[in-house]
């Protein structure tokens, strides 16, 4: 069984624990606690990526970046959408993962349909039998299979928790 962390958007580094300040762009990364079966988030300043240090036992799923605000105001739909089209190309970017892994697969399917909604992503038709379905980005024609996974509200809930607004 897999465990969430659930927190709202970080308003300090997980590095240096330094708060963030208006305007900074931060960088949140999404990673899977192998030892401990979690999913946890990670938020720092883009200008400490570098002295980040990935754990061994985890795997980096995905990431996304924003730019921090004090203010508790919704992203506009624009921002959403470029989050989450960011977020859904760096789910096939990350090196050593698998689409058998559960969590990976949950959020590709996930992130492929809501953008398919926003016309982003067009979708293929589904071949007999077949375990995954193709979706065409728009703009650059990048091909992905994304494994067909049927979301209980549960798994929803708890990627939601960990995504926050990114889900369009």
């Amino acid at each position: 069984m897999i465990h969430w962390e659930i927190k709202d958007f970080g308003k300090q580094s997980s590095i240096t624990g330094k708060a963030f300040e208006d305007g900074e762009n931060i960088l949140c990364i999404v990673l899977k606690d192998i030892k401990n079966n979690e999913m946890i988030r990670c938020d720092l300043l883009e200008s400490e990526s570098s002295e980040w240090e990935q754990v061994e036992e985890t795997v980096i799923l995905g990431r996304w970046s924003r730019v921090y605000s004090e203010e508790a105001k919704a992203l506009t739909q624009e921002e959403r959408k470029h989050s989450a089209e960011s977020f859904f190309f760096s789910l096939y970017d990350s090196d050593g993962l698998s689409n058998e892994q559960g969590e990976l697969g949950l959020l590709q399917y996930l992130f492929a349909v809501s953008l398919e909604r926003k016309r982003v992503l067009k979708s293929q038709a589904i071949k007999d039998q077949a375990d995954s379905q193709n979706f065409i980005h728009v703009k650059t024609k990048r091909e992905f299979s994304v494994p067909l996974v049927i979301p209980d509200i549960e798994s929803v809930s708890k990627v939601e928790s960990i995504i926050g607004d990114l889900l369009l």
